[in-house]
């Protein structure tokens, strides 16, 4: 099994020099990113990608402050953690390793 069999349906329709806006951590958005982390080829791209999952460990951050419902709770800090490690292999120029980490969150 290939890297294209990991590959997000679109993947190749992306365009990775696009910065996207990441507003929350719902599956479609975790989704997107993970499209874009599989197109990432360049410097310039792995540094978006990083911001945007900057963004999503913020989001997170804030969400488990808020006191999210006992039964979210525990996935929350699970991405929470994801974003992190996720963020930390784009920096390693891993972005495919780092789509794996999410592509759990999008069940």
């Amino acid at each position: 099994m290939g890297i294209e069999a990991n590959r997000t349906p679109g993947a190749e329709t992306v365009n990775p020099a696009d910065i996207l806006p990441v507003r929350d951590f719902s599956p479609h958005t975790l989704t997107a990113i993970i499209a874009h982390l599989e197109a990432s080829t360049t410097f310039d791209h792995l540094v978006y990608r990083e911001a945007e999952l900057d963004a999503i460990w913020s989001i997170t951050g804030f969400a488990l402050g808020q006191q999210p419902k006992p039964e979210h709770q525990d996935a929350v800090r699970r991405l929470h953690e994801h974003a992190r490690m996720a963020h930390d292999l784009v920096g390693e120029a891993q972005p495919l390793e780092a789509a794996d980490l999410l592509r759990v969150f999008c069940k």
